[in-house]
Formats: structure tokens, C-alpha cells, sequence
């Protein structure tokens, strides 16, 4: 009885770390200007599984965009070259059974080539702050999922693209405004099974853009909208595969005091991922994604594909 609790057990938080690996690499895309930020996120790759106290990781992504989608939503393949280069410094704390906090800290690399001008940039980008409570844990109950509350805030304290100095602007790494997010997860994991829907609303503070030899531009954002769906399948021996399709949708921005219907943004991505628990306090996890390149399923955002490689280590 004993073994079989805690095999029980190891295979729910495999199927949440499969879930996780998965919603790290989906989370939302900035316009296509700041294809490189990291936006307003409600989980790190650091999240701590149902039986782990700490944990610190490293993921790195890369990944191309060989399109965008235009103002009414068409994609378009690109005349240039764009690649991002991003790692991702984060820990996690255990606070009670039921929360946890986490703190995250990217870096990128970005390479963009157009119309002969090669352009590389690097630099720390935006950090976040997140937190999770748990009212019930997706294995709790016979037949209640399990719920959870998701929080987060992000830092500005990347180099938005208006402070770019390069010509093509490769040295942007961040957005240049603070962000809140709440969400909710529902989830459940049955046996081998583990399914999830997650959705989540981020409010972007105002920001003014200064570019030298250009009136300031004073821009606030409309509320944005993220929806994730996930579901894995944990192995005998604790390893787990998943798939996710996400989704984000925000409203049209206002540019000094008067809305802009071209700013409306979108994109929807697809993905698979994967987890391999290392003996016991250690975790590689990967995964390949692809934005949906076809009309509808984006707006004025890059389009493009990648794959993550993340190690964790956890103390239980």
C-alpha cells in the first residue's frame, strides 16, 4: 500500500511538471516589435510539484520567426531573418501545503537580418514575480478537479524597443511597463491521465514612448486575455509526454487618448512536451512548438516555431 501511494503521488506531479514544461513555453508573445520580451506569465519552470519544497532551474529556448501576422490577420512570410535566444533563470518556494511563490529572470540573444543589415543584441529582460495557491489539488478528490489560484507581476527591467540602440533594434529585451495577472487552473489527474485548462487576464500599465526626434507617444493597453489547454500522460516509470494549445487576445490599445483599431493582437500555439525525472531531486524537461501560421489565428504578432531544454533541480 505504502509504494503504491507514493507511486500514485510521483505520477501526479510528473503529469503537473508535463503540464508545466508545457504552459512555460506557451505563455504570450509581445508584438512583433518586442518578439524577444517576456510578457506578464503565471508560471516559471521552476513550479514546485505536489511533494517538493524548492527548486531552481535553467530553460533555454530557441526560436525563429520566419512570418508575422498582419493588421486583419493574414500571415505573411517575412523578407528577413529574426532568431531569439532566451534563458531562464527561476526558483520556487514551497510557503504553505497549499502556496507557493516563484521569481523568474530571462536573458536573451535576438538575430535579425534585414535588407543587408545584420543585428545582434543581448541583455537581461523583464523579471517575474509569480505565486500559486492550490483550494484543492488535482488528485484530492474522486471527482472534483482540483482549482487553483495564479498571480503574478512583471518588472520592468529589460530595454524596451523605443530604448533600443541598435538599427534593427536586436538589443530590445523587454516591454517597458509593469504588469498584473490573475488567472485560475482547473485540473485533474486520473491514474496515468492528467488534463488541465488554464485562463488568465493581464493588465498592462500605460507607458510613454519617447523616441529622439519624435513627439512623445503615450499608449495604454487594453485587457489581455490567455487560455491554455493541456493534457499529459505519465509513464511507469514517471516520465511524462503532454500537449497544449494556447491562445491570447487583446483589445485595441490607445494612443494618445484615441483608440487605435490596428493595435488589436493575437496568437494561438500548438506544442508538445516532455518530462524525465532524474533519481529523485532532479528533472530534464523539454519541449517543440509552433504558432498556427494561418490566417485568423494571430494578429499584428511574429509567427514562428522553437523548442525548450530545461534542467530542475528540486529538494524535497
Amino acid at each position: 500500500m505504502i509504494r503504491r501511494s507514493r507511486r500514485s503521488r510521483f505520477r501526479e506531479a510528473a503529469a503537473l511538471v508535463a503540464a508545466l514544461v508545457i504552459a512555460a513555453m506557451a505563455r504570450p508573445r509581445p508584438a512583433s516589435a518586442q518578439a524577444c520580451c517576456a510578457g506578464g506569465t503565471v508560471v516559471t519552470p521552476a513550479r514546485l510539484a505536489l511533494h517538493e519544497d524548492w527548486a531552481v532551474g535553467v530553460q533555454m529556448k530557441a526560436r525563429s520567426n520566419p512570418g508575422s501576422y498582419g493588421v486583419d490577420g493574414h500571415y505573411q512570410a517575412s523578407g528577413g531573418v529574426e532568431q531569439v535566444f532566451e534563458q531562464d533563470f527561476a526558483a520556487s518556494a514551497r510557503i504553505t501545503d497549499s502556496a507557493q511563490a516563484g521569481i523568474m529572470v530571462p536573458m536573451f540573444q535576438t538575430h535579425r537580418n534585414l535588407s543587408g543589415i545584420d543585428d545582434w543584441g543581448s541583455g537581461v529582460g523583464d523579471l517575474s514575480l509569480t505565486a500559486r495557491y492550490d483550494f484543492l489539488l488535482p488528485g484530492q478528490a474522486l471527482y472534483w478537479p482540483g482549482v487553483g489560484l495564479l498571480v503574478s507581476t512583471t518588472l520592468p527591467t529589460g530595454t524596451p524597443p523605443d530604448k533600443a540602440k541598435h538599427a534593427l533594434a536586436a538589443d530590445a529585451t523587454g516591454e517597458g511597463t509593469y504588469d498584473l495577472t490573475a488567472g485560475v487552473n482547473v485540473d485533474k489527474s486520473n491514474g496515468h491521465l492528467y488534463a488541465g485548462i488554464s485562463g488568465w487576464a493581464t493588465h498592462r500599465f500605460a507607458r510613454t514612448v519617447a523616441v529622439p526626434g519624435s513627439m512623445p507617444i503615450n499608449e495604454s493597453f487594453a485587457l489581455r486575455w490567455t487560455i491554455l489547454a493541456v493534457a499529459s500522460y505519465v509513464f511507469e516509470n514517471e516520465a511524462a509526454l503532454g500537449v497544449q494549445v494556447s491562445t491570447m487576445n487583446e483589445g485595441i490599445a490607445t494612443i494618445n487618448g484615441v483608440p487605435d483599431s490596428t493595435t488589436r493582437l493575437r496568437t494561438t500555439t500548438v506544442g508538445v512536451a516532455g518530462v524525465l525525472p532524474v533519481r529523485d531531486n532532479w528533472r530534464v524537461q523539454g519541449s517543440l512548438f509552433s504558432d498556427v501560421m494561418l490566417a485568423s489565428f494571430g494578429r499584428n504578432e511574429p509567427a514562428g516555431y522553437g523548442l525548450t531544454v530545461a534542467i530542475v533541480r528540486v529538494w524535497l
